[in-house]
């Protein structure tokens, strides 16, 4: 497994008619990961709310993305 963020404050993001995708954290540093949709699973915490087994979603260029629905 690799650790890639460890204690860092994230902004909860808000883009209009992004779908299922309005809120979302962008999480630096992992433009220069490969891997395609439903390849990138990640699990942590988030102010100590546990997640398992989210896809992080790949944007052309840019930095991954998980979306925040909750």
């Amino acid at each position: 497994m690799i650790k890639i963020i460890d204690n860092q404050k994230l902004e909860l993001q808000y883009k209009e008619g992004f779908g299922s995708w309005t809120y979302h954290l962008r999480l630096p540093g992992t433009a220069d990961i490969k891997g395609k949709w439903g390849h990138l699973k990640v699990s942590g915490t988030i102010d100590d709310f546990e997640v398992k087994n989210i896809y992080l979603a790949p944007r052309k260029g840019e930095d991954k993305i998980i979306s925040i629905n909750k």
